[in-house]
């Protein structure tokens, strides 16, 4: 058991208190003033903000690590003999020891979406998963979070270079309407049709079981992709982020979600013309906003935590940053019911911050905590599992 003592603590949906919170199994099982439990490790927390632990939603954390230098700069996660490969499954790319070394519990961040890149029209399969250990099995919090899907500028060079299709706009969306249509009409479940591995996993996404992840570069590929998939009820989630403004109603209108991509990426022309202010806008009226670190591969440790500052700097509104850093991040992924917030009977993934990092450029983090064990400590040698 831990005990955290007297800590301000900010759940990741709004409220914030001076308050003790009682850790045993993994979980938190008590939040409330002057607790007291024999035999817990009880941590003074006086004076320091306790958070959710930070979540990326849409990263490649872990595809990266050990055995890379084989394949040259080539990602597990990258898969490019095919455009259309929905029945991959990014949980079988994933390194255990490779995102461990990263440490990026040091910064914060105790759980990750890892996803396919944005090379193909129909990518693969996202997973959640912890930020430390060894086993990626033991790591994996939630399989099938979402299907990775992109209709960017990336998809035209992996294969437009090597005369593949699709080479155009033009042939990503027909190919992005052509197997949607696919999906919705294959029936295994009929007389004498054959298994097709690719459209019953595509299928998932037509029958509302997993999200559609989507990666844009610009509100044009939004809207286009609002119309490609207007004879469908999708769960929608717009990754990327550039240039959506509040004019982008469409968005909060169908309740999407969207994943605002790493501003810090010089490499990317897009990321200039991301407006946190109409971001924020849309999320008032009903868009679900979460940051990641991450832009198609590129992305550290301290982005995530970047873009949330650019987020503060536009609405000032602290709680409603944090909410986007943890609570909304596991609502996209479908994790909120075991994580994203400090409450009652879920995970206990949490960061104690000397001040509070949205408001504050002294904030740092003291400790960090993850499924209830301290994997972080300041002054204390990092824990390896390798």
């Amino acid at each position: 058991m831990i005990l955290l003592k007297n800590g301000c603590v900010h759940n990741g949906r709004g409220q914030v208190s001076t308050t003790d919170l009682l850790i045993d199994g993994g979980k938190i099982v008590k939040i409330g003033e002057h607790l007291e439990a024999a035999g817990a490790d009880v941590i003074d927390a006086a004076g320091m903000h306790v958070f959710p632990g930070f979540i990326d939603p849409l990263s490649d954390w872990g595809i990266l690590g050990p055995g890379r230098e084989i394949r040259g700069n080539a990602n597990d996660n990258d898969e490019r003999s095919d455009v259309f490969t929905p029945q991959l499954d990014v949980k079988y790319a994933f390194n255990g020891r490779g995102i461990t070394r990263q440490q990026i519990y040091a910064f914060g961040i105790t759980a990750v979406g890892v996803a396919p890149s944005n090379n193909n029209v129909f990518g693969g399969q996202m997973a959640a998963f912890e930020v430390h250990g060894v086993n990626p099995m033991k790591m994996l919090i939630r399989e099938k979070v979402g299907m990775k899907a992109s209709v960017t500028e990336a998809v035209k060079e992996a294969y437009g270079s090597r005369n593949l299709a699709p080479m155009t706009k033009m042939g990503i969306f027909a190919m992005l309407k052509e197997k949607l249509a696919a999906a919705k009409d294959y029936h295994p479940e009929e007389e004498k049709v054959e298994r097709d591995e690719k459209l019953a996993a595509l299928k998932q996404v037509v029958d509302k079981q997993m999200p559609l992840f989507v990666s844009c570069n610009t509100p044009t590929e939004i809207r286009s992709v609002l119309r490609a998939v207007a004879d469908y009820d999708l769960d929608l989630v717009f990754c990327g982020g550039f240039g959506v403004d509040g004019s982008l109603q469409e968005l909060a209108e169908k309740r999407c979600g969207l994943i605002v991509a790493n501003p810090a990426n010089g490499f990317n022309k897009y990321t200039r013309n991301t407006d946190y202010a109409g971001i924020a806008q849309l999320a008032k009226q009903g868009a679900t906003v979460a940051f990641s670190a991450a832009d198609n591969g590129f992305g550290g440790r301290e982005d995530l935590l970047w873009s949330a500052l650019e987020m503060q700097k536009a609405i000032h509104d602290s709680e409603t940053v944090l909410t986007m850093l943890t609570y909304n991040a596991a609502k996209l992924l479908g994790i909120e019911q075991l994580t994203g917030s400090l409450e009652e009977g879920k995970r206990a993934d949490l960061v104690l911050w000397s001040a509070n990092p949205i408001t504050s450029y002294k904030g740092a983090v003291e400790m960090t905590i993850a499924n209830g064990e301290i994997l972080y400590r300041k002054g204390d040698a990092m824990k390896c599992f390798l």
